[in-house]
This record gives structure tokens, C-alpha cells and sequence, in this order.
């Protein structure tokens, strides 16, 4: 196997983990699955919760609903915290060796629980002990057993699995279903952002700016015009700067904001009471349903706009058309292009040889030559005429056609803006009867959506400054740029501070080039991920139809089946946690990073038939990645056992008993 994998974990006396335990996972390129299995509460969870503690101070996990509040409990095993007397701490550990080929470096992360001084022995647990995380600790090893301490732990972690892409390796299959809720779209941004290794580009478009301004702040000690052009400027540069921070801040506070939402959606969601789970679920529908709308709104005026450049003309001309049209129809009747002159009365002089002044034809050839002229000229004009009246004819004809489609067009533009209108009133009404004692008697929903429409009501007047500060920043860098120009054309007309110019122009275009290649490698990758999420979707959906699958330029994933676009709150929990996999799967395929997987609880929400295809095609598109299973016994069914077990390295399975997990091979 060339990619990282863990080849042991070694937990001591953490949570339900009592004592020093080893469980070893090397695999093989042939075999290169690990499976821990247990039942729900055994200890699956802080499996993940060990690695991701050790590794980065935090645990992924910490949804207590599942594994009996064991992730609320103390960092040291409870059993070990008895022993435990007013004052006095126990320490445990966690610590994993990974490398390629053969174990290379070895994390280790202590923990330590104390017993608060003045805890009595009936308090709750939460006041009677304190737990702390220690620094991350390396060891590498140089050859043989030659292990020694290397410094710089964090410098080496982020070269295998960095931060800010850990949740793509390691993570929470159940989770998967809450990837694809209201905003998810800033989560697809991030997740993009992370696996396309652009921090490099980021770091040296910065670096140039604070060169560029480095540079030019010279010509502040050049005194006179030059002087006081760079003052300004720089003036402008920091107002731009100011505003742009105070952008950045409202949008972190708007972030924060939805996270409270989404935290009283969640309780809200959970409540026991039926009507207000009810109303809530309603809502997270009507929302993502409002979302499409607002974008077929979009398209909708966009093929209004459409239709309308191609109707308009006609539409606005056919009045005159007609009348042109009536009038040409007149003239071709009477075929009297020329007073008096007809083309019949032409072709009669000409086949009789004889003009109507008695001239003979036959013997003046100027006069014969002048007829033929006269009527070369009225055929001219009749058919001029006549092809002119298809024309406009055709024109109106078309015309017709492109108003029908027009006024569809606009139909449907109303039916949309009908359709929002009804949607909002009615999340208007649901937010009325949440907060209406007659209708909900349930004091806690009440003073929720309480709460909620005053956050909400704070993010849309955040949004609000948000736009007013985009246009703000947009008007301010135009002023950057003119005074910009004007310190450029002053110091030009200096000959001696011509290097400087060139410096800073040489600036600007190497920041234009690293921009354009950062725009290009994110448009690459957002490709690559929207092809692979569609092929890995249609593998594991279980339904019979192919989908197609879009990662829109604004990160919007957008789901077509036979009978058209599907609604992502429409999908059932299984559906979008194979969406969400889906979308994992490709990003830690693409990111580049050779870094081992664990999925905890992988297959909880999928039935039986999907369970099969993800069994089946998951370890292939990870075929040279190191996956650890973290699967309850129900979702490690015989079936799902035979289609992996080719690829099984090891087996294990947690026996909990008495508050105490063992790992015993399977």
C-alpha cells in the first residue's frame, strides 16, 4: 500500500477504555479494510473520538444520544476516577503509529482527569471532576527501534492529514445526512476550498500585496506632489481594507447566527410534542423549497429577458408590418409600379412590334432597347415587392410564435412568484402558530421561535449591511485604482523613480496571474467533483435510473432523475446519506492527500439493498486507502460480511460489560 495507514492504536484509560489497550490495523494493498464492530454504546464512537483527540485536541464525535452519554463523561475511565480522592488526577493516553510500509511516526496526546478539591461524593459528575488535553507529542523513527522525540509534531501532521481536510478522512457516517441541510452550500464551498491546495497561492498573493505596499511607501519621503498622491492612496487602500474587515466580521456574526438556528431547528425537530415536529419538518422543507424557487425565479426572468430580445421587435413593429403587407398586396394587384405603365402593357407592345406612338420596333432598335428597359425595371420592382410582402409575412408569422412563447414564458414567471409568495406566507404562518399559546401549548417551542425570529431578523439586517458594504467596496477600490493611477502617472514623469514604477506594475502582474491560476485550479477541481459525485452516486443509489448530478458555480448540488429535477429535501434519509458519502468519497479521492479513512457507524440508515451496493463499491473507490469500519453488529449483516471479507484485514469486536470495553478479535 503507498498510501498512510495506522498500523496500531493504543488507548490508556480513556472513557469506557480501562486499562492499555492495543488494537492493531495493518492492512495490505489486497486487504486493506478493518472492521470494529459492537453494539451501539460499546464504544464505536470514541474510537474515532481517540484518533481524532489524538491528533488534532478534539473529538468529532459528541452526539451522546447513541453511546448513552459516554462522550459526556470524564477523559478517564470512570472505573480509574473511584480510585480517585479530592485533589489528585489520573492521567491517560492515546497514542498511533502510521507511516508507509512500515511504522514510521508515532502521535501520542495525554489526558488527565482531575477531582475537583471541594467535590462531595454525591455530585454530579460534571462538579466533581475536570478533565484537561495535553500538547501533541511525536516520536520518529529512524531506523530499527531507533525512535526519538521529533519537535515539530504539528509541522509533520499537517503534511499527512491536515486540519482543515480531517473530516473528509474521518467522520461520522450517520452525521451524512445533516451535510446536505439549509446553507450546506458554504460547507461544499469549504470543502473545495480545502482539497484544492490553494493556501500556497493565497500566501503569495499576500506577500506580493505587502510587497507592492512596501515598495510604494517609499515615495512618501519623496516630498511634493508625489508625496501627498501616496498619501492618498494609501488613505484609500486602508479605508478599502477597513471595510473589507468590517464585510468579514458581519459575515463570521451572520455564520454564528445560522448555527443557532440550526441548534434551535434541531431541538425544535426533536421536540416530543407531534405538532411542533410537524410544523418544524414543514418548515425545513418549505426552506429548501423556497431556495429552488428563488433560483427558477432567476431563470425564469432570465428566459423572460430571453424571449422578450427575440419578440420585441416584431411585437412592436407588427402594427406597421401589417400595413406595409396591405399596402404591397394593393400594389401587386394593380401592378402599377409605374403610372400608366403596366408590365402587361409592356410584353403587348413588345410582341407587337409596334409602341403605342406608332414607332416600329422592329425598325428602331433604341426604342425596341427603352421598352425592354421599362420592363426589366417594372419586373424588378413587382418582384422586389412581392419578395418584400413574404417577408414581412414570414416575419408576422414568426412573430406569432415567439409572442405565444413570450407570454408562456412570462406565465411561468408568474406562477413561480406565485409560488414564493404562497411559500413564505405560509412559513409566516408557521412561525405565527409556533409562537400562538392557542395553538401550540408548549411554552419551549414558543419561546424558541421566539428566539428564532430575532436572530433571523438580526442575520437579514446583517445581510442587508453585507450588500450595502459590497457595493461600499466595490466603489472604493475604483477610487484605489484612479489614485493609484495618478501616483503612477506622477512618478513616471520622474524619470529616476521609473524602477519603482516597474517594480509595482511587474507586482500587479504577477498577483493578476497567481489570481487567474487560483480561479482555474478551483474551477478543475470543482469539475472533478462533480463528475466523481455523480459516477459514485449512481453506483450506490439503489434505484434503477440514472441521475445526473450538477456542482453548480455557486457550489449548489443540483440532482436531475428521469422525470426532472429532484428536491434534496425530498430525499430520504438513506438517499442523502449516500449523496453525502458520495461527496466524501470524491473529495478525499481528489484531495490528494494519501491518508488512511475510518467511517464510524457507515451503513446506519441504509437499508438493506444499498447496504449491499455501498459494501460493494466503497472499498473499490478507496482501493488504495487503508479503510477502518466502525459498523454496529446489525450493520455488519452476513451480507454486507461476504461482500468485503476478500478485502477484511482484521476483524474486532467490542465486548461492553460493567462500563468497561474489551477489543477481542472477531
Amino acid at each position: 500500500m503507498n498510501n498512510v495507514q495506522i498500523f496500531e492504536l493504543e488507548i490508556e484509560d480513556y472513557r469506557q477504555y480501562e486499562g492499555n489497550q492495543t488494537i492493531p490495523l495493518e492492512t495490505t494493498s489486497e486487504k486493506h479494510i478493518n472492521v470494529i464492530e459492537g453494539q451501539n454504546g460499546s464504544g464505536k464512537s470514541n474510537i474515532l473520538n481517540a484518533i481524532t483527540l489524538c491528533f488534532y485536541g478534539e473529538e468529532t464525535h459528541t452526539d451522546s444520544n447513541d453511546d448513552e452519554g459516554l462522550e459526556s463523561d470524564p477523559l478517564v475511565n470512570k472505573k480509574r476516577l473511584k480510585e480517585l480522592e479530592p485533589g489528585e488526577s489520573i492521567q491517560g493516553h492515546i497514542e498511533i503509529k502510521l507511516g508507509k510500509g512500515e511504522p514510521e511516526y508515532a502521535f501520542r496526546r495525554t489526558f488527565s482527569t482531575a477531582r475537583q478539591e471541594d467535590a462531595a461524593e454525591g455530585d454530579r459528575e460534571e462538579r466533581q471532576f475536570n478533565s484537561s488535553i495535553g500538547d501533541l507529542r511525536l516520536r520518529q523513527r529512524f531506523g530499527g527501534n531507533d525512535w526519538r522525540p521529533n519537535p515539530n509534531p504539528e509541522n509533520i501532521l499537517r503534511e499527512i492529514l491536515p486540519t482543515h481536510v480531517h473530516e473528509y478522512f474521518l467522520f461520522d457516517g450517520e452525521q451524512l445526512d445533516e451535510f446536505f441541510q439549509t446553507g450546506y452550500t458554504d460547507h461544499v464551498r469549504a470543502a473545495v476550498l480545502d482539497v484544492s491546495h490553494i493556501e500556497l497561492l493565497n500566501s503569495a498573493v499576500s506577500h506580493l500585496g505587502k510587497v507592492q505596499r512596501d515598495f510604494e511607501s517609499e515615495s512618501s519621503e519623496l516630498g511634493g506632489d508625489i508625496q501627498e498622491l501616496q498619501e492618498r492612496k494609501e488613505e484609500a487602500s486602508q479605508e478599502l481594507e477597513r471595510l473589507k474587515q468590517k464585510r468579514d466580521d458581519l459575515e463570521d456574526e451572520i455564520d454564528t447566527a445560522e448555527g443557532k438556528i440550526d441548534d434551535i431547528y434541531d431541538e425544535l425537530a426533536g421536540s416530543a410534542d407531534d405538532d411542533v415536529r410537524e410544523m418544524q419538518q414543514r418548515r425545513v422543507y418549505l426552506e429548501e423549497r423556497l431556495d429552488e424557487q428563488e433560483e427558477e425565479l432567476v431563470e425564469a426572468k432570465e428566459a423572460v429577458g430571453a424571449s422578450l430580445a427575440r419578440a420585441g421587435g416584431i411585437a412592436y413593429n407588427a402594427d406597421a408590418l401589417r400595413y406595409a403587407v396591405s399596402e404591397l398586396e394593393e400594389y401587386e394587384s394593380s401592378q402599377n409600379g409605374v403610372p400608366g405603365l403596366t408590365e402587361e402593357l409592356l410584353r403587348g407592345i413588345l410582341s407587337r412590334d409596334t409602341c403605342v406612338c406608332g414607332t416600329d420596333l422592329a425598325e428602331c432598335d433604341s426604342s425596341r432597347e427603352h421598352i425592354e428597359d421599362l420592363l426589366e425595371e417594372q419586373t424588378s420592382e413587382s418582384q422586389d415587392a412581392i419578395e418584400g410582402r413574404l417577408r414581412m409575412e414570414r416575419a408576422l408569422r414568426d412573430g406569432e410564435s415567439l409572442i405565444e412563447d413570450l407570454l408562456a414564458d412570462l406565465s411561468e414567471l408568474e406562477d413561480t412568484r406565485t409560488a414564493i409568495d404562497e411559500n413564505e406566507t405560509e412559513l409566516a404562518n408557521i412561525s405565527a402558530q409556533l409562537e400562538d399559546e392557542d395553538i401550540i401549548d408548549n411554552e419551549r417551542a414558543q419561546e424558541l421561535e421566539q428566539r428564532r425570529r430575532d436572530i433571523q431578523g438580526r442575520i437579514s439586517k446583517m445581510e442587508r449591511e453585507v450588500g450595502e458594504l459590497n457595493g461600499k467596496i466595490e466603489q472604493q477600490e475604483d477610487v484605489v485604482d484612479e489614485r493609484r493611477e495618478e501616483w503612477k502617472q506622477a512618478m513616471r514623469e520622474q524619470d529616476e523613480h521609473d524602477l519603482l514604477v516597474r517594480q509595482s506594475e511587474f507586482i500587479d502582474s504577477a498577483t493578476d496571474k497567481l489570481t487567474e491560476i487560483k480561479r482555474e485550479i478551483l474551477e478543475q477541481v470543482r469539475t472533478e467533483t462533480e463528475q466523481r459525485l455523480e459516477r459514485y452516486y449512481n453506483d450506490l443509489i439503489w434505484k434503477d435510473e440514472d441521475y445526473e448530478v450538477v456542482l453548480t458555480e455557486e457550489y449548489e448540488v443540483r440532482l436531475y432523475g428521469p422525470d426532472g429535477r429532484k428536491n434534496l429535501g425530498s430525499l430520504s434519509a438513506g438517499e442523502r446519506q449516500v449523496l453525502a458519502l458520495s461527496f466524501m468519497a470524491a473529495l478525499s479521492k481528489i484531495s490528494g492527500f494519501s491518508a488512511p479513512v475510518v467511517i464510524d457507524t457507515p451503513l446506519g440508515r441504509i437499508s438493506s439493498e444499498p447496504k449491499q451496493l455501498i459494501a460493494q463499491n466503497v472499498p473499490d473507490y478507496l482501493n488504495d486507502t487503508q479503510v477502518t469500519f466502525l459498523m454496529t453488529d446489525v450493520e455488519y449483516s452476513e451480507d454486507v460480511r461476504a461482500y468485503i471479507s476478500n478485502e477484511v484485514a482484521n476483524e474486532y469486536h467490542l465486548e461492553f460489560q460493567n462500563g468497561v470495553t474489551q477489543v477481542t478479535d472477531r
